[in-house]
């Protein structure tokens, strides 16, 4: 019942969420210097979101502490998100994950030749690793998620540690193949999870990561931010954070965005030059919208309307 009635709050409009955060430095370039970008959040919740004045990563302000995040993703997060009722994922949400693995792994085919080593970095409900498990590779999942960590070793008898990455300890070079798919946008430390994970990756190895494009279209710019994503970044933020992590864009696999398959720098980790305006020039992007304008306006049953029949496509397609 607290899980339910914290997700019905988070629907609100015109309301705070309930957490407290604290001022945080940007976990890409070390600024403390930041600009407003918007005050409200897709849910038309108040939100404050900023961007990094030095290097344009986009960041919540204050942000979320370890304690509230950590709570969050335990239990509330799928249900809040994906309307997850009950331990078992939702169908709609299984049809995507599987469509999501199966793309994936054919875009990371070159890195699968041979029996590789695989670690699925916030694994979900498992299909990714399922589908590599069954390929012939040694899978192993990490998922906070108490529920859909559950339901991915049981379902599919795939290895999946139940904890927050902070907690997992890995040999250096563990690993061929290491994928974070839509999950760095989620953490408090975005970039110290790519310098974790670069040092788990085999020399040769590569490491996928895709985050949503900040710089994607979206009518109102308030339309981009909601609470489970405490970080977003653009193109050239990803790529930044992968040199401080001492990694660089694979030219074998197709990049573009802010999808890009990584691999270790000969030279190790090095120090941007994050450009001068960089952060302005991002958050000039964000044109200001009202938000109140946009509720009276109605679009928002529209918008509504459409994630809605998405979500009863896949729920009701065959298997």
């Amino acid at each position: 019942m607290p899980k339910l009635l914290a997700t019905i709050q988070n629907q609100i409009p015109l309301t705070r969420y309930a957490y407290r955060g604290e001022a945080t430095d940007c976990n890409l370039c070390g600024s403390q210097h930041k600009l407003t970008v918007s005050q409200t959040d897709r849910r038309l919740k108040t939100l404050k979101t900023v961007a990094c004045e030095q290097c344009g990563l986009i960041r919540t302000d204050p942000m979320p502490t370890d304690a509230e995040l950590d709570a969050y993703y335990a239990g509330e997060y799928r249900l809040d998100y994906q309307f997850a009722f009950s331990k078992k994922p939702p169908r709609f949400h299984l049809k995507r994950s599987q469509r999501d693995a199966e793309a994936r792994f054919a875009m990371l085919e070159p890195a699968f030749s041979g029996t590789k080593r695989v670690l699925d970095f916030g694994s979900g409900s498992g299909e990714f690793l399922a589908l590599a498990a069954k390929a012939g590779h040694k899978v192993q999942g990490i998922e906070p998620g108490e529920s859909f960590a559950a339901f991915s070793r049981v379902e599919y008898g795939v290895s999946v540690q139940n904890t927050v990455w902070q907690q997992v300890e890995f040999q250096p070079g563990s690993f061929d193949v290491i994928t974070a798919n839509h999950v760095l946008e989620h953490l408090r430390e975005p970039v110290s999870a790519m310098k974790r994970m670069a040092e788990w990756l085999a020399e040769d190895g590569v490491l996928f990561v895709s985050v949503p494009n900040a710089l994607g279209k979206r009518r109102h710019s308030f339309q981009h931010f909601h609470f489970a994503h405490v970080y977003n970044f653009t193109p050239q933020a990803l790529i930044w954070a992968g040199l401080v992590a001492g990694l660089e864009p694979d030219p074998r696999f197709m990049n573009g965005g802010t999808t890009i398959t990584f691999r270790k720098r000969k030279e190790g980790a090095a120090i941007p030059h994050w450009g001068e305006g960089q952060g302005r020039w991002v958050a000039a992007h964000f044109e200001p919208s009202s938000p109140l304008r946009f509720l009276l306006s109605g679009r928002w049953i529209v918008d509504a309307f459409r994630r809605f029949r998405k979500v009863a496509g896949d729920s009701l397609a065959r298997a």
